[in-house]
């Protein structure tokens, strides 16, 4: 099994690796009680079951469930979390499921307290799994970036993802590719940042579509676990900059806006904005990826269901503009773009990607 670290995270990357999950964590602790935060979708429930057997079989006997987490993670969930791991005096915390379960579960685990975290990634694209930062919606409907507390080990098992539809498949590798754009434009990113976020983008380019042709292929799941693995040690490295500054709010306003999708309507104007102050040579390595995603973008919407690609389909609500704008600008986010995050070039994006009504 490949073992790599990543930040402070072990990350044990290999196809069945899920089904040794008990195993992995008796290397680390011994049986204490689980907090076992995951998703609620059926086609998890084989996954769910080969977890909790391998759990069992190491003597990790008393798991508490917890699946009420929304696809984007609220506070009020993740207090629940927190009062469900406390009463039941739960030390590890399991994460099984997308970034928004394992960004819910990084939230618990800090405010809980516990002794160990284990992350179990479903989707490739969002690098949850090894970072520290949870992506919340709090009590206003704000989305905001808070520091809680990286996994101590990820176990990355390509067939995990085989279940996956083929429009979160593409969202996740949206998501995937802007982390690496985003990290490659920050006038902070060292060298190797820029090796790795190019060479993530090109993973991406090179296999979403193969990917969305034949999600049973592993050794394609593989290839966008590597991607991911490789734009997130970038964006550990560098930041991000406004397209996640503008996503990250408007999916908080409007949860039905995937953060994907997003990520993509996102992509050309964000490059449009920041490309005159990135070095030439810089430049002339990204744009071509950058179009090659753009033209696999627009071609899948066009092409397959559900189409959302009309500037009328993106609709943001006139009086929630204001909130938008100013979140924006003070979005963490912000502090790693190239160039200023203004109110101005907010609005700017937003009125030309979205119809305001």
């Amino acid at each position: 099994m490949k073992k790599r670290l990543a930040g402070t995270t072990q990350i044990y990357f290999q196809a069945g690796s899920s089904r040794e999950t008990g195993n992995l964590l008796s290397k680390y602790t011994i049986p204490k009680n689980i907090l076992l935060v995951h998703s609620s979708g059926r086609w998890l429930q084989p996954l769910l079951e080969q977890v909790i057997e391998n759990l069992n079989k190491n003597g990790f006997n008393k798991i508490i469930r917890y699946d009420a987490i929304s696809s984007n993670p609220h506070c009020s969930e993740c207090d629940e979390g927190i009062r469900l791991a406390r009463e039941n005096d739960a030390r590890i915390i399991i994460a099984l499921g997308a970034g928004s379960y394992i960004d819910a579960a990084k939230y618990i685990a800090s405010r809980a307290n516990v002794d160990f975290y284990a992350a179990v990634p479903t989707t490739a694209g969002t690098a949850s799994y090894f970072n520290e930062w949870s992506v919340m919606t709090d009590y206003n409907k704000a989305k905001k970036s808070i520091i809680a507390r990286a996994p101590d080990i990820a176990i990355l098992d390509p067939e995990t993802l085989t279940s996956l539809p083929p429009h979160l498949s593409f969202y996740n590798g949206m998501d995937c590719f802007s982390h690496g754009l985003e990290a490659y434009f920050t006038r902070s990113c060292p060298p190797v940042a820029a090796r790795e976020a190019l060479q993530g983008c090109r993973i991406v380019v090179d296999n979403l579509e193969k990917v969305l042709g034949n999600g049973k292929d592993v050794g394609l799941r593989s290839k966008m676990f590597e991607a991911d693995l490789l734009t997130g040690r970038a964006m550990m490295k560098s930041g991000l900059g406004i397209l996640h500054c503008i996503s990250n709010v408007i999916s908080g306003f409007y949860p039905h806006y995937q953060h994907g999708f997003l990520c993509g309507v996102l992509l050309w104007e964000t490059v449009e904005y920041n490309k005159a102050v990135l070095p030439p040579k810089r430049l002339k390595k990204i744009l071509p990826l950058h179009e090659q995603i753009t033209d696999i973008f627009y071609h899948h919407f066009t092409n397959q269901p559900p189409v959302i690609i009309e500037k009328k389909d993106l609709i943001i609500k006139e009086e929630d503009f204001p909130d938008i704008i100013h979140l924006a600008v003070n979005n963490v986010n912000a502090a790693t773009n190239p160039r200023p995050v203004t109110p101005e070039i907010v609005e700017y994006i937003i009125r030309k990607v979205f119809y305001v009504d």
